[in-house]
């Protein structure tokens, strides 16, 4: 009987040495990638210093910083910027709106081609080619040339904004290093565009508007050479010959395509027919309130947004946020800004802010990591397309309520009918947000955990 237990015990423990042996020599996937995908060129955040960490989010907050100045820009420039090119009336909101509608239209497109040579080259090709045409809109003598550089930009944009998720979650992994990443990913959209509005009116009752694109530009030249020497090449480098098949087999083609199409349809046929705009003082004041809450939502949902269930930051944000649009429904034409108005621009920002680094947390834990540059151009898509769409749908409504009042009414009330039926609109659409995001997201935990 003891002999029979010796050989059972010796037979098992040689077995177990066995298993052990064999799970040594069989190298395991890193936690949360997909196995599938290993063959996929991927930047090791480990083989990255410190300093250069730091100039990646520099460098890619940077650009997305100087093209959303170029967007306040222009808002604010476009009555000298129409006079001078002498833009006939039918062109007249397309240096607005052409680069959002090109962004949004090839943002798929950009991300899969991001994934399947890598985010590196695009980006910095997108980073460069952007310069160079907001460069070229300071040098432009007729308006149609500026709103075909304004497309262009777009395009250039969208291979930044998509190739951006994919460098972060690359370079720095997941917690809250790359949770702060996000945040100055999100804040340097809003303060781009308020610096722009600031910026631009300073300069068109100065020097001219043309030295706006000039600085704009040049400051993306050189953030994009930061990003020569700070955004890391890929693991793997594949000849010309792997690039070029990857291209073909890896992207899809006919569905980007369609998508692209799609949207630059829909967007044209919903474009804004007229803007009214304040003046640069003016509406400096409005944005300043709203700009330095924004920022420090950023940067506080990047630090706490590991510690706190998303379900409950997301649902708050919204809640506030819903309290802005209702302010604004209710407002008199008499009141001071600083009443209703004030606290409207200190609550709106709230959710946008909030949901921008949670969505990129989200969106990227579910992706996998060789399709991480589509998942930021899904996410991007998203905020650019619905942006576009809903605001042509809130001015439908305004000059639809507008026109009905005209003959009850005087023209500055039948426009504040106009401006308070879009307000209400925007809470019932606040109120949607509220209603889907508990409903989606109430099983949802922490996000933005550091992973070991």
């Amino acid at each position: 009987m003891a002999t029979m237990l010796a050989q059972t015990t010796t037979t098992s423990t040689h077995r177990q040495a066995q298993e052990n042996m064999l799970e040594l020599s069989i190298p395991l996937a890193p936690q949360g990638t997909n196995p599938l995908a290993q063959s996929e060129p991927e930047l090791v955040s480990g083989h990255v210093s410190r300093l250069k960490k730091v100039a990646v989010v520099v460098q890619l907050s940077g650009v997305t910083f100087a093209s959303s100045l170029s967007n306040g820009l222009v808002i604010v420039a476009l009555p000298a910027i129409t006079r001078d090119l002498e833009l006939p009336s039918s062109l007249a909101f397309w240096p607005i709106s052409v680069s959002g509608l090109a962004t949004a239209s090839t943002l798929l497109l950009a991300g899969s081609i991001a994934d399947a040579v890598g985010p590196r080259g695009p980006d910095l090709v997108g980073c460069f080619a952007n310069g160079a045409l907001m460069i070229g809109c300071g040098l432009v003598q007729k308006g149609t040339e500026l709103v075909a550089l304004r497309a262009l930009q777009g395009v250039g944009l969208a291979m930044h904004l998509a190739c951006s998720v994919s460098i972060t979650t690359s370079v720095l992994p997941q917690g809250k290093a790359r949770n702060l990443a996000f945040s100055c990913l999100g804040l340097s959209q809003p303060l781009g565009f308020s610096f722009g509005l600031v910026l631009g009116g300073i300069l068109v009752d100065t020097i001219g508007w043309r030295a706006g694109w000039f600085l704009a530009g040049g400051c993306t030249v050189l953030f994009a050479t930061i990003g020569l020497w700070a955004i890391p090449q890929s693991t793997t480098n594949p000849n010309a010959s792997n690039v070029i098949q990857d291209v073909k087999e890896k992207v899809d083609w006919v569905g980007a395509g369609l998508a692209s199409t799609a949207m630059t349809l829909l967007c044209y046929l919903l474009a804004f027919q007229e803007v009214q705009f304040l003046s640069a003082i003016q509406a400096s004041i409005r944005i300043v309130p709203g700009t330095i809450l924004g920022v420090i939502v950023n940067l506080v949902t990047g630090f706490f947004v590991h510690k706190l269930p998303a379900f409950w930051i997301v649902t708050t944000g919204c809640i506030l946020s819903s309290i802005a649009p209702l302010l604004m429904a209710v407002i008199q034409p008499s009141w001071p800004y600083w009443g209703n108005a004030f606290f409207a621009q200190l609550l709106q920002p709230i959710s946008c802010n909030v949901l921008f680094t949670v969505g990129l947390i989200v969106i990227t834990d579910i992706f996998p990591t060789d399709t991480q540059a589509l998942a930021g151009a899904v996410f991007n898509t998203a905020a650019q397309f619905g942006s576009a769409i809903i605001l042509a749908i809130l001015q439908v409504i305004s000059a639809l309520v507008s026109k009905e009042k005209e003959g009850e009414e005087s023209g500055t009330n039948a426009k504040m009918g106009g401006y308070r039926a879009s307000f209400w609109a925007m809470l019932g659409l606040m109120i949607s947000c509220i209603t889907i995001g508990m409903i989606g997201l109430r099983k949802v935990g922490k996000v933005g955990l550091k992973k070991d």
